[in-house]
């Protein structure tokens, strides 16, 4: 990598200078290149010299300016640099040679393995039985599959884990709901009508307390109801993960940790855990945090003890060095005073429990909700999405259903990737399924076009650099190109596929630009814009497949 090869050579001439360390020691593993912006301030850019200058003002002053130029001076020539300068405040700037620039577009699809992979838990989806998954939902499958990819093709060990609450109060609502309802309106229906009534009538509400209570005793008399619609929900999940990309190594349930979460709590009582008014809790607020129930008076466990539980389990199961939890931001509280448990009764696992946490979906009319009934399902969005792309193929070709379908759910993804994910979401469902602009048709038509041109061309390799002379555009893509690689590790440490997806549609629009301007087929360039539209399009297909979209051939 060329950063590599900066980065190095930087630290060298750093190092050698010997400047004095001031109050603080500065290492050179502290020496960063960051992307301009702006091409004009350089292909990379590093802000050494003012860190230094901030370390050295109480033993010798020096300003920035000055230290930037002895570095500059001590790094000498570079043989891969057209050139290297020094602006602003202290900025150094880097500009790479454009023959290192093609030199440097060769397999750029394969990406780098990590030199410390780990073993990575990545959980996401937690969608409970008896409901439907609705669009709110699609934010945590389509951010965990993601970074599941993101992570792997780093070489990171991954593990892919859904966590579902089949047990509780919320399963009691909707049972209650099924017996009024009838069998066949178990989902969504059934649990939005308990959750309304256990609001509003102390009747209902004391009997879907009896009803959790059951359940947590196993009774009989509920248990065929419980398991036939826990069967039957479970069963209407699977062809929605199928559809989504989404392929789960173990799915863990509330109803197999409950127990042993119980226990966990139980036996920490006086040592972690507190008895108040009948319940048991953990008192957050020794800690900076917040005092939550985690056994209740009626002796069932929260959703806090089930979780002790599950930590272990998880654990248990696939022994990580971190674990990542994909759940919306409203559970920020409940994972800081979780996560303070865990360490106290686990402490194998401090520091090794992350939550990613999301901003949550909301409707253009309104927040939406599953108590309510307010909701769009997978379903909805896929057919009205399906559509949308079935009527623009009307207009060039016959249609292909297999197309129909990449190009659809390629647009759901990316209508939410192309998002941070820690900001909440307006879904407007007519601006998600635009096929122009930012969006995940946009990338596959690039990817498709660039098929087209090099379907039959003569695809040379041997390539003579010597002396090929590129233009501003072709310069663009290649240069955009060599940031693949760590945009991904950007992505990864961060666990942001947007950053991933930014880079994605910087690229395509380059690319069509150049295409707009220049002839590939017949250009006396043809062998290396051949060759740089191969490059570009493997990029796009691994950067599109670890956004969890695929690509068709053609569109």
């Amino acid at each position: 990598m060329l950063k590599k090869k900066i980065l190095e050579d930087l630290k060298k001439a750093v190092k050698d200078l010997g400047l004095p360390a001031g109050r603080q020691a500065y290492h050179t593993s502290d020496i960063v290149c960051t992307i301009p912006q702006n091409p004009s301030f350089g292909d990379y850019t590093t802000n050494v010299a003012l860190q230094l200058a901030k370390q050295l003002s109480v033993v010798s002053y020096q300003s920035s300016v000055e230290i930037a130029n002895k570095i500059v001076s001590n790094l000498g020539h570079l043989s891969y640099l057209s050139n290297l300068e020094v602006k602003g405040g202290g900025f150094i700037n880097f500009f790479i040679k454009d023959e290192e620039l093609v030199k440097n577009a060769n397999d750029l699809g394969i990406l780098q393995r990590s030199p410390a992979p780990q073993k990575i838990l990545v959980e996401y989806g937690h969608v409970n039985p008896l409901k439907e998954i609705h669009i709110g939902h699609l934010r945590t499958f389509f951010l965990g599959e993601s970074i599941s990819r993101i992570l792997e093709a780093l070489g990171h060990s991954v593990f892919r884990a859904n966590y579902q609450g089949d047990i509780g109060l919320h399963i009691a609502k909707a049972i209650w709901g099924i017996k009024k309802l009838g069998l066949a309106s178990f989902l969504g229906q059934a649990y939005a009508e308990g959750s309304r009534l256990y609001e509003e009538d102390a009747a209902v509400g004391q009997e879907i307390d009896q009803i959790n209570t059951d359940l947590y005793k196993k009774e009989p008399a509920i248990q065929k109801v419980y398991q036939q619609t826990r069967t039957w929900s479970l069963e209407y999940f699977e062809p929605i993960y199928e559809l989504l990309g989404v392929k789960y190594d173990r799915c863990f349930f509330e109803s197999e940790v409950f127990e042993r979460g119980r226990q966990i709590v139980e036996d920490n009582i006086g040592k972690v855990f507190e008895k108040s008014e009948g319940a048991v809790i953990f008192p957050g607020e020794k800690y900076g945090l917040h005092n939550r129930v985690f056994i209740t008076k009626a002796g069932n466990p929260t959703y806090e003890g089930k979780e002790m539980g599950l930590a272990e389990l998880e654990y248990d199961t696939f022994n990580y060095g971190k674990s990542v939890h994909v759940v919306a931001s409203e559970q920020e509280g409940y994972f800081q005073v979780v996560f303070k448990a865990i360490e106290l009764t686990l402490p194998y696992l401090t520091n090794k429990k992350y939550h990613l946490s999301y901003g949550v979906v909301n409707l253009k009319t309104g927040k939406m909700s599953s108590r309510t009934g307010n909701v769009v399902t997978v379903d909805d969005l896929y057919k009205v999405t399906s559509e949308k792309v079935r009527e623009i193929m009307k207009e060039s070709r016959s249609i292909d259903q297999q197309v129909v379908s990449k190009v659809a759910l390629g647009a759901m993804k990316f209508s939410y990737l192309k998002f941070s994910p820690r900001p909440n979401m307006v879904f407007d469902l007519e601006q998600s399924v635009s096929l122009d602009g930012d969006s995940g048709p946009y990338l596959q038509y690039t990817n498709a076009r660039i098929q087209s041109i090099l379907k039959g061309a003569d695809l040379r390799f041997d390539i003579e650099y010597e002396g090929l002379e590129i233009d501003a555009s072709e310069r663009a893509i290649l240069r955009q190109l060599m940031y693949f690689q760590e945009t991904v590790e950007q992505a990864a440490n961060m666990y942001h596929p947007n950053l991933l997806a930014s880079y994605l549609i910087d690229l395509a629009r380059l690319y069509n630009l150049f295409y707009q301007e220049n002839r590939v087929i017949g250009s006396p360039k043809q062998d290396f814009r051949l060759k740089l539209s191969l490059e570009t399009a493997e990029v796009l297909k691994k950067g599109l497949y670890l956004l969890g979209i695929e690509t068709p051939e053609r569109m």
